[in-house]
């Protein structure tokens, strides 16, 4: 069978290319691929003379039965779909398309060609653990009755993937990140022992350095077989293990790390059962040279050439993408659906050569200032957190205070600009070193150290907080952010910004759980309006000890979880990684997909810029070195 691969990262030259290089029957004819560097690998490693940069013009000229899809999950549907109007024959890494809708059309498309192409095709989803020897022998177990009728499983999948060494990072880009990656394994072979999803029941991220990396899913199985299954990216060793649990007894197997090892559980003796290889196991999976992907290769070719029955259907490839969709929809979703509203639009500027001009003109898109009368109180919270502001990336710039300030004082005189005490010093030395204490002066407005305040005392996560009543009080809350990155919840904003009301001056206390702790206050705190400062935003070790970006921008709006969202598009962030936005969205806080936020004024493709994420990577922490000299140094 000539073989035409489409994609050409880790799954394809590591796993699927190598084995079937080594099954007799199987000859490797082309490659596409849009990284000409990964084709020139393919051509030295694999001998592979066809090269194409367009998998399309490969479909056309290329002398081949079939295609394997080993591309990123987005373009599964589009050259599946593709490949069937060519009459190849499909082998498709999980998922089969990321929407059931594409994978109902992809089943459509391949039984209408089934009817009129000269020889049968197939269209096998690539679901490879199903084919590992102790996986195979628990089904067997599992038939017979041995531990009886399944009760419950449960599952993690865990890698490393500095180990695994992806060659692009669509992984880690992806909205839903672990949940596309590995979770897929787990369903697949859930489906296999108890049927087919009936509900989702609860899922649990646990949201670090930028990444969806580490989630909980429990799910009801068609049999009220109960799932509750774990996917990370945290993993030293890589596992894939099953525990699966019957009215008499347990079944217990790791399919990755010891897939020929199959464990028996039963009055409270284990009995291990040895398929296959014993010591040598172990390596062939840092090695990538697991049994199931060359059982999985002989069965497609098996199909192909001998018409064996399909071990793994279509209808199974959509169940998978089915109960996928279902845990993404149950991640990305908000517990209160709303309609859109003025809370849900950000205005995006550029700074022109009047930043007053800029951030007046971002307020009146928004329908300006609103129901304060003469008297009224406004506070206005600015980010002063240091009391130095090395290239204006660290506090708020003073000019786009000052402008808030004096749109504020149209309405009133009665203006108070807040701040508290923090590890870095009293409100009073950060904003004198900052010069805000000289703009309040100017500016005749009242500054207010929110630690002198009176409180309230509120309980977050089993701690007290002590909020100030001036800002519960208040008749007019305005946030003024600095755009800057932070070592621990990705992001220091509109939602951070929040942080520094606590009048407590020791607030490392709360960083333990900071994410409940910052939903909590943006829940507290009414905030009428944010006016975020991204003139000079901050990239890597924020919110004091990161690298200068020159994104020259006001971003503006009535919600606090959306302009954290709006700043996470344009800094290339994904806000369903950031921890406080997360929960803050599923408490029907604020929107944060970017589809359904109304952006007014600059288109956001045109101003979006990747930061660098807030991670101790040897970059970060040189440029931490670096700006923390400077700041010693007052330069």
């Amino acid at each position: 069978m000539k073989v035409g691969v489409v994609g050409c990262g880790k799954i394809a030259t590591a796993v699927h290319l190598p084995s079937i290089r080594k099954i007799q029957g199987y000859e490797l004819v082309a490659a596409a691929d849009v990284n000409q560097g990964r084709l020139q690998e393919i051509k030295e490693k694999f001998g592979v003379n066809e090269t194409y940069d367009d998998y399309r013009r490969m479909l056309v000229k290329a002398d081949i039965d079939a295609v394997f899809v080993c591309a990123p999950p987005e373009h599964h549907f589009r050259i599946a779909m593709d490949a069937i109007e060519w009459g190849k024959h499909v082998f498709c890494e999980k998922p089969l398309a990321t929407n059931v809708d594409d994978a109902n059309a992809i089943k459509k498309a391949f039984r209408m060609q089934q009817k009129t192409a000269p020889e049968h095709l197939f269209l096998m989803p690539a679901h490879n653990f199903v084919f590992t020897p102790c996986f195979v022998e628990a089904l067997k177990l599992v038939d017979k009755g041995e531990i009886g009728k399944i009760k419950k499983i449960t599952g993690c999948s865990a890698t490393n993937l500095a180990f695994y060494g992806a060659k692009t990072d669509f992984r880690t880009r992806a909205k839903c990140g672990v949940i596309e990656d590995l979770l897929p394994h787990l369903i697949y072979l859930v489906h296999r022992v108890g049927g087919p999803m009936k509900q989702v029941g609860c899922i649990e991220p646990h949201l670090k350095g930028g990444f969806v990396g580490d989630v909980d899913v429990d799910l009801t199985l068609t049999n009220d077989v109960k799932a509750s299954l774990s996917a990370k990216w945290t993993g030293l060793v890589p596992t894939l293990a099953l525990n699966l649990i019957g009215e008499n007894g347990e079944i217990r197997l790791d399919v990755l790390r010891t897939p020929y090892n199959v464990t028996v559980v039963k009055d409270g003796e284990a009995e291990t059962t040895c398929l296959g290889r014993r010591v040598r196991q172990y390596v062939d999976v840092l090695r990538f040279k697991h049994p199931s992907y060359a059982n999985e290769h002989l069965h497609f070719l098996n199909l192909v050439e001998k018409g064996a029955e399909p071990q793994v259907t279509v209808d199974d490839g959509i169940e998978l993408v089915r109960t996928l969709t279902s845990v993404a929809d149950c991640f990305q979703s908000s517990k209160t659906c709303q309609s859109q509203t003025q809370s849900d639009t950000v205005a995006v500027l550029r700074v022109g050569s009047s930043v007053e001009d800029t951030v007046r003109q971002s307020i009146e898109m928004l329908g300006g200032i609103r129901g304060v009368k003469k008297g009224d109180l406004v506070v206005i919270k600015p980010n002063i957190c240091f009391p130095k502001n090395l290239k204006n990336m660290i506090n708020t710039d003073v000019g786009v205070l000052e402008a808030v300030v004096n749109i504020a004082k149209q309405k009133t005189k009665n203006v108070v600009v807040v701040e508290s005490d923090s590890a870095s010093g009293t409100a009073e030395k950060k904003a004198a070193g900052v010069g805000v204490l000289d703009l309040v002066k100017k500016l005749d407005v009242e500054f207010l150290n929110l630690s002198h305040d009176e409180v309230e005392e509120h309980r977050v996560a089993d701690m007290p907080i002590l909020i100030p009543k001036t800002v519960l009080k208040a008749d007019y809350v305005i946030n003024v952010p600095k755009v800057k990155t932070n070592s621990f919840v990705v992001l220091s904003i509109a939602m951070k910004n929040m942080f520094g009301v606590i009048s407590s001056k020791q607030k490392s206390q709360f960083h333990k759980r900071l994410a409940d702790v910052l939903v909590y206050l943006n829940k507290t705190v009414r905030q009428d309006l944010v006016v975020a400062d991204g003139i000079v935003a901050m990239e890597g070790l924020g919110p004091i000890q990161g690298k200068p970006v020159n994104l020259g921008l006001i971003v503006a709006g009535k919600s606090p979880v959306t302009v954290d969202a709006a700043c996470c598009h344009i800094m290339d962030f994904n806000p369903y990684a950031v921890e406080p936005l997360w929960k803050a969205h599923q408490q029907g806080m604020g929107e944060i997909d970017a589809e359904k936020i109304r952006f007014l004024g600059e288109n956001l493709d045109s101003v979006r810029r990747k930061f660098v994420l807030p991670q101790y990577s040897r970059q970060n922490l040189v440029q931490a070195l670096k700006t923390e000299m400077q700041i010693r140094l007052g330069k």
